[in-house]
C-alpha cells in the first residue's frame, strides 16, 4: 500500500466527518486509482481507534478530531 502512498505511512486528514469523506481525501492526495482500491469491500479493513467500522456504521462511521484511523489491506497466502 505504501507504494500507492508515495511511501508516506501516516497522514493527517483534517475535516473528514466519516471514513467515506477520508477516502475522498486520500483520492485527492493519491489519486482515484487509491481511492478505488480502498473503497474495494475485498481489499482492506478500516479501523477507527481500533475498532472494525463494519461495527461502527462502514464507510458512513463518523469521525472524531484525534481520531486514529488504521487502513489494513487483507493478505493472501498461507
Amino acid at each position: 500500500m505504501l507504494d500507492h502512498t508515495r511511501k508516506e505511512a501516516s497522514c493527517q486528514a483534517e475535516g473528514a466527518g466519516s471514513v467515506r469523506e477520508l477516502i475522498g481525501f486520500l483520492g485527492d492526495r493519491y489519486g482515484g486509482a487509491f481511492a478505488a482500491f480502498l473503497l474495494d469491500d475485498e481489499t482492506c479493513l478500516f479501523l477507527i481507534n481500533g475498532a472494525a467500522t463494519a461495527t461502527l456504521g462502514g464507510l458512513d462511521a463518523p469521525l472524531r478530531p484525534g481520531d486514529e484511523i488504521d487502513v489494513l489491506p487483507f493478505v493472501d497466502g498461507g
